[in-house]
C-alpha cells in the first residue's frame, strides 16, 4: 500500500530530522527547511498533509499557509500547526485558514500520529472505526439528556465530517435537525437507534466492558436507575444504561441487565423495576 506524502516544514534541521524518523514507518516525509521551499515544491507537487512550523523567521507559519492556500493544490490540504506555545492569536488566525489542528512543541509522538491520523479520518481519506464512531454517539446522547443541546451539536458536526456509511450519516443529520428545533426527546432517539446500531455492528469482542466496580458501588449505580424510572425520567435511564455497559460485572449481574435493557426497549418499565430491585438485593447481600 502507497505510504500518505505529508510535507514537514520547519527551519530547524533537527526538528525536520525527528520528525522524519518518528513518522517515516507510517508515512512519507518531504521535509522543508522553509516556507517558500515549500511553496515553490507545491507547485508541481501534491501531498497529502502539512505539518507547518509556525515560528519561522522571513516567512513565518502564518504567512506561508496564506502563500500555500492560494496554489491549487494547496485550497484543501490539511494542515497542521506545530507551535512552541498555546499562542490564541495564532491558533485563531490558522484556524481562519483552514488548519485542522494543532500541536505544542516538544511534541509526543504517539499524540502527533494520533493527531494525524485523526486529521485523515475527518477528511475522509483514512474511514473511522466503528468503535471511535460508537464513543461519539455516546457523547453526543450523554449531551443530549444532561440538555446541552449545543454541545451535541458540535459533536454531532464531528461525527458528520468523518466517512461513515449513507444510513448513519441521514440518521446523525436528522438527529441534528431535531436538536436544531430545540426537541431533545426526538434527538435522544435517534442518537439511541444509532447507538444500537453500531454496536450490532461491531464484534462481540470489540464491545468488551472498560471498567472494573464493586458490586456495592454497582448496587448504587442500579438504584439511580431506579429512581429515574419511577420519576419516568427515560432519557436519563437510557444514557445510565449506556454507561453502565462499560462496566465488568458478575456473570448472573450482567445478564440480569441485558434483561432489563430488552425490557426497556419493549417499554415494560415494570419488569425493568422488578428486576433491577433483584439484582440490588443480590449485590447488597453478596
Amino acid at each position: 500500500m502507497k505510504k500518505m506524502r505529508i510535507l514537514a516544514i520547519d527551519d530547524n534541521a533537527v526538528n525536520l530530522a525527528t520528525l522524519e524518523q518518528e513518522l517515516r514507518d507510517d508515512y512519507e516525509i518531504i521535509p522543508m527547511l522553509s516556507g517558500k521551499r515549500a511553496i515553490k515544491y507545491l507547485y508541481n507537487e501534491r501531498v497529502d498533509l502539512i505539518l507547518l512550523d509556525v515560528q519561522m523567521p522571513i516567512m513565518d507559519g502564518v504567512q506561508t499557509l496564506k502563500e500555500i492556500r492560494k496554489l491549487d493544490v494547496g485550497v484543501t490540504v490539511p494542515v497542521i500547526f506545530l507551535t512552541a506555545s498555546k499562542d490564541r492569536v495564532t491558533v485563531l488566525e490558522g484556524s481562519k485558514l483552514g488548519i485542522m489542528d494543532y500541536v505544542t512543541k516538544p511534541f509526543d509522538t504517539v499524540d502527533l500520529k494520533n493527531r494525524i491520523e485523526m486529521v485523515f479520518k475527518r477528511m475522509g481519506i483514512v474511514p473511522i472505526e466503528e468503535g471511535e464512531l460508537l464513543t461519539v454517539a455516546r457523547k453526543v446522547l450523554q449531551d443530549i439528556v444532561l440538555g446541552k443541546g449545543n454541545s451535541a451539536i458540535t459533536q454531532i458536526d464531528e461525527m458528520l465530517r468523518y466517512q461513515i456509511d449513507d444510513d448513519l450519516s441521514k440518521r446523525v443529520h436528522k438527529a441534528r435537525v431535531q436538536l436544531e428545533a430545540e426537541d431533545m426527546t426526538g434527538a435522544g432517539k435517534i442518537m439511541l437507534r444509532v447507538i444500537q446500531k453500531l454496536e450490532k455492528h461491531l464484534q462481540p469482542d470489540e464491545v468488551k466492558p472498560e471498567y472494573s466496580i464493586s458490586n456495592r458501588m454497582l448496587a448504587v449505580k442500579l438504584l439511580y436507575l431506579l429512581e429515574d424510572l419511577e420519576q419516568f425520567r427515560n432519557q436519563e435511564v437510557t444514557i445510565k444504561c449506556e454507561e453502565l455497559k462499560k462496566y465488568i460485572m458478575p456473570e448472573s449481574i450482567k445478564n440480569d441487565f441485558q434483561e432489563v435493557v430488552k425490557y426497556l426497549d419493549k417499554y415494560e418499565e415494570e419488569d425493568a423495576i422488578k428486576l433491577l430491585k433483584k439484582m440490588v438485593v443480590a449485590l447488597t447481600s453478596a
